[in-house]
């Protein structure tokens, strides 16, 4: 074979080769990118691995331990059972009776003033007193001539409309008094010194604030104590607009506080402030929490989780938002079929907020869903 065949028959076979590595190549990357006409319909892994990865299954529904709302809030007194106790008039400080942590019954005193202006009433009570007396006698007196004849009926009528008088004054005088607590409902006699002032106690309770010293001068607007009764609290939640529709009156409440580990209280919905702030985008709620051990105290930070009631009105099955993971151009759930394998079902979303999700249509309630690492099924699903 001369030179120019050899030539050729390389030629011919190394082009062959060429075409054939093409064809090849070209069914490979085929092979690598044709799409996927619909992802598995099953996942599996195992039962423990699941569990150590954070995997967690659980029923669907309320009252199933997945439909459920976490706020946050802060501990106080109860509005209800709280006082501010301060002076109606202007006063120097003569004495103090009680101090921070002290209990105390309502009418109990807690400071005396000296306030020039109650000797000043005081005064004024005596002279009425005195008028009213010399005016009732002075009356019985004139009605007796006037039965004798002895005097005339317009000196009997003006005697009379001078009683009326002086018992008014004497009546406005004592009311004076009785408004400052300072006249005795039962005997109607003053019940303090000449310009003294007592501070008492409004309701029985706990001194939780002191802001009056011996010698400081008092003005109305001032307050001396504050008195809790910290047998009841109230937490206030920050609950964002979206999640309004799932509170209700009344609904239960499990509370924890990060500065006593371990500690969870209960409580219930006491009210719902009608405003949504403007900023925050939340409204207030309130909740009464029973404290009868006294172990808890107003400023602690709470973490309330509320579990949804019944009550609320909804349009399908309310799970956890980590249960719904996009695929694609769909949401799905993650439904147990056995351990450890789970059906990929396709759903529709309704109403949702941060922290749930309404499923309208593909699952039931008390069908039991991944509610928790679910990102890591549809990582296996997509790998798949």
């Amino acid at each position: 074979m001369n030179f120019v065949s050899c030539t050729l028959a390389t030629c011919i076979v190394g082009s062959m080769a060429l075409l054939a590595s093409g064809c090849e190549t070209r069914s490979a990357r085929g092979q690598e990118t044709a799409p996927i006409a619909s992802g598995p319909s099953v996942v599996k892994f195992d039962p423990t691995t699941l569990e150590r990865l954070g995997v967690r299954v659980a029923p669907a529904g309320s009252g199933d331990g997945t439909a459920v709302l976490n706020i946050l809030g802060t501990l106080e007194y109860d509005v209800e059972r709280y006082a501010e106790v301060g002076t109606p008039l202007a006063g120097r400080t003569t004495e103090v009776l009680v101090r921070v942590g002290d209990r105390v019954k309502k009418g109990q005193r807690l400071a005396m003033l000296h306030v020039p202006e109650v000797a000043s009433l005081q005064a004024d009570l005596l002279t009425a007193e005195a008028s009213a007396h010399a005016a009732r006698e002075h009356a019985t007196r004139e009605k007796a001539l006037r039965q004798k004849e002895l005097t005339t009926a317009r000196e009997a009528e003006v005697a009379a409309s001078e009683l009326v008088r002086a018992e008014a004054s004497l009546q406005a005088a004592s009311a004076r008094l009785r408004v400052l607590g300072l006249v005795s409902p039962a005997t109607g006699t003053v019940i303090t010194q000449a310009g003294t002032l007592p501070l008492v106690a409004p309701i029985d309770g706990l001194v939780v604030r002191r802001d009056v010293v011996v010698g400081r001068f008092m003005e109305p607007r001032e307050t001396a104590f504050a008195i809790a009764d910290p047998s009841v609290l109230r937490a206030t939640l920050d609950v964002h607009e979206a999640d309004l529709p799932y509170f209700a009156i009344g609904a239960d409440v499990t509370m924890t506080f990060d500065a006593a580990p371990g500690k969870t209280a209960n409580g219930r919905v006491a009210m719902i402030e009608p405003t949504v702030g403007k900023a925050s985008r939340a409204a207030i709620a309130h909740i009464v929490v029973p404290n009868e051990a006294g172990d808890l105290r107003p400023g602690l930070f709470v973490r309330a989780r509320l579990s949804l009631p019944e009550s609320v009105e909804r349009t399908g099955v309310v799970v956890p938002k980590a249960a719904v993971q996009p695929l694609g151009s769909r949401d799905v759930v993650f439904v147990e079929a056995s351990a450890g394998t789970f059906e990929v079902r396709s759903v529709k979303v309704g109403r949702e907020t941060a922290q749930i999700a309404e499923i309208v249509e593909g699952i039931t309630k008390g069908d039991r869903i991944a509610v928790a690492g679910t990102f890591l099924l549809r990582a296996e699903v997509t790998r798949q």
